[in-house]
C-alpha cells in the first residue's frame, strides 16, 4: 500500500503531492478571482436604480394578473415571467422593464392555422388581446384593421397602424408562427 502526502498552499493555490519511492508531482492552480461569494436576494436582481421605468417584473406582472382576475399561475424568477393555463392554452407573460416598459403575452395553442384569416385563431387572439388590456390590438382586431404580412417559414405578422404616435406606446404587431404541431402567438407593446 502506497502512502500519498499532499500539501495545499491556499495563498498561491498550489497542490503538491508525492508518493514514497516516486517522483514528486506539482500542480499549480492560479485563482485571479476574489474569495468572496456574492449573494443577492430575488428582489435585488429585479430592481435597478438606473432604470427609466419600473423593472420589478414580479410585482407589476402580479398586479396585471390581479386586474384581469387571474389568480393561478407559476412565477419563474429566472426569466421574470408568469406561466398559466387560459382556456386550454399555455400563456407566458410579463410586464415591466428598465429602458422600455413592456407588456407581453406569448400564447401556445393547438389551433393550427390553415391560413391567417382562420376565424378561430383570430377570435382567440382577439379574446386574449382584450382580456389582457391590449386596447389598440383589441379594437383593431374587432374592426379588422390590420395588415397580414407573410414572413415565411410558416410565420405571419399582423401589422397595426399607430393612431396616436404622440402617446409613446409602440404596438408594432402580433407575430404568429408554427412550431411543430403548435401555434405560437406573441402579443406585445411597449412604452419607449
Amino acid at each position: 500500500m502506497r502512502n500519498t502526502i499532499c500539501y495545499l498552499s491556499i495563498l498561491m493555490m498550489s497542490l503538491s503531492c508525492s508518493q514514497k519511492k516516486t517522483d514528486t508531482v506539482n500542480v499549480k492552480i492560479e485563482n485571479n478571482k476574489s474569495d468572496t461569494v456574492e449573494t443577492r436576494k430575488e428582489n435585488e436582481l429585479e430592481n435597478n436604480p438606473d432604470c427609466v421605468f419600473d423593472d420589478n417584473y414580479k410585482k407589476l406582472t402580479e398586479e396585471w394578473l390581479s386586474e384581469v382576475d387571474i389568480k393561478t399561475y407559476i412565477w419563474d424568477s429566472k426569466i421574470n415571467k408568469a406561466t398559466l393555463i387560459y382556456e386550454g392554452d399555455t400563456l407566458t407573460l410579463y410586464k415591466g422593464g428598465c429602458n422600455h416598459f413592456v407588456s407581453s403575452v406569448e400564447i401556445k395553442t393547438d389551433i393550427y392555422p390553415n391560413n391567417i384569416s382562420d376565424s378561430n385563431l383570430l377570435t382567440k387572439i382577439n379574446n386574449i388581446a382584450c382580456k389582457f388590456k391590449f386596447e389598440n390590438y383589441c379594437k383593431k382586431l374587432m374592426e379588422s384593421r390590420f395588415k397580414k404580412i407573410n414572413t415565411g417559414n410558416s410565420s405571419y405578422f399582423l401589422e397595426f397602424e399607430d393612431d396616436d404616435p404622440e402617446d409613446n406606446l409602440i404596438s408594432e404587431g402580433i407575430k404568429i408562427s408554427e412550431k411543430g404541431r403548435r401555434t405560437i402567438i406573441e402579443i406585445s407593446e411597449y412604452y419607449n
